[in-house]
């Protein structure tokens, strides 16, 4: 068999020549190289810096001016029970074993609280007083009225019981700080004496009343103006590592070498000027050689070219001129 054919040995094909064929290119795997995404980043580290406060500064304005700022107010109430009972006192506070109870019939409070005849209740009784007291001359609560359905106060009211606890607290949540206080006390002190004639027990104390908040709830400025500030970051970083990851133009020699598999033959580095050689390059076994323009070299290469242009008109003129003669 002649040695240039081929002969098969367990399905794969081999040259009895035993000349070695390299993996296609495609098939060769491209390493991200970290340092160069680092380098990436700590070039375009102001831009980093500006698309962050921008959207820091933007996400202030937007809080500052354009989204209404929520206040909460809320009371706590200590859990007693009906057991020992006695002329009305109030009676004695839940032992340790009615623990696991108490948190069971939470739901049972939350439900109670919240529910529409308690809210409504609340409701009537709050508008009726400022009513009253509107008539009477005497200073109002609240500011106006009470403008609410049943299903937005439902929404404003919070009851949550901490851990471990035999305390009930109730928040109120509302764009007025002031309201929010005063509908929070009145609905507790109205909810716990609905509470006891409900659900057959003693009167719970409430120990400590809604104030009027300082600062909004939500949004809290702070910590919107960190957030935006790091989302910026990483927005930022993250379009820079992708056009660094997407970028395949060739800029320096181990680019050549780790991309085509070629060798630098040489290199003419650029200083300035109109006109300057490029680089060649090639494999081993094989030469090239290349050459380029950087800088102003295109203007020289249009000059030339006018000026062959002016060369070939006078050229054309004369030869007029000589068949003018002729004849």
């Amino acid at each position: 068999m002649d040695q240039n054919q081929f002969q098969t040995d367990g399905g794969l094909a081999r040259h009895n020549s035993n000349v070695s064929v390299s993996a296609p290119a495609s098939e060769e795997t491209q390493e991200i190289d970290l340092l160069l995404l680092f380098n990436a980043l700590r070039r375009h580290i102001l831009i980093i810096i500006a698309v962050a406060l921008v959207f820091a500064l933007v996400a202030g304005i937007v809080v500052q001016f354009f989204i209404t700022p929520l206040y909460t107010a809320t009371t706590s109430t200590y859990l007693v029970s009906a057991s020992g009972n006695a002329g009305g006192a109030i009676g004695q506070l839940l032992q340790a074993t009615d623990l696991t109870l108490s948190n069971n019939i939470l739901g049972d409070y939350s439900d109670i609280i919240k529910s529409r005849t308690i809210l409504e209740a609340v409701i009537e009784r709050m508008n009726r007083e400022y009513d009253i007291q509107v008539e009477q001359g005497q200073p109002t609560t609240l500011k106006e009225k009470l403008d609410l359905e049943y299903e937005d106060f439902y929404e404003m009211v919070e009851v949550t019981n901490p851990t471990d606890t035999h305390i009930i607290k109730i928040t109120v949540t509302d764009d007025d700080p002031v309201r929010a206080k005063d509908i929070a006390n009145y609905l507790t002190h109205y909810a716990v004496d609905r509470l006891a004639d409900i659900m057959q027990i003693s009167v719970p104390n409430v120990y400590d009343e809604a104030v009027v908040a300082d600062r909004p709830a939500y949004p809290s400025l702070t910590k919107t103006v960190v957030i935006a500030f790091v989302l910026g970051a990483v927005l930022a970083c993250g379009v820079i590592i992708f056009i660094a990851v997407m970028d395949t133009t060739v800029k320096t020699a181990e680019d050549i070498e780790n991309r085509c598999g070629m060798v630098t033959l040489t290199k003419v580095y650029y200083e300035g000027g109109k006109k300057k050689k490029g680089y060649g390059y090639g494999s081993y076994g094989s030469y090239g050689y290349g050459y380029g323009y950087y800088g102003s070299g295109s203007s020289d290469r249009d000059a030339g070219s006018k000026g062959h242009k002016s060369q070939k008109t006078k050229t054309d003129k004369s030869e007029k001129s000589g068949k003018g003669g002729s004849k």
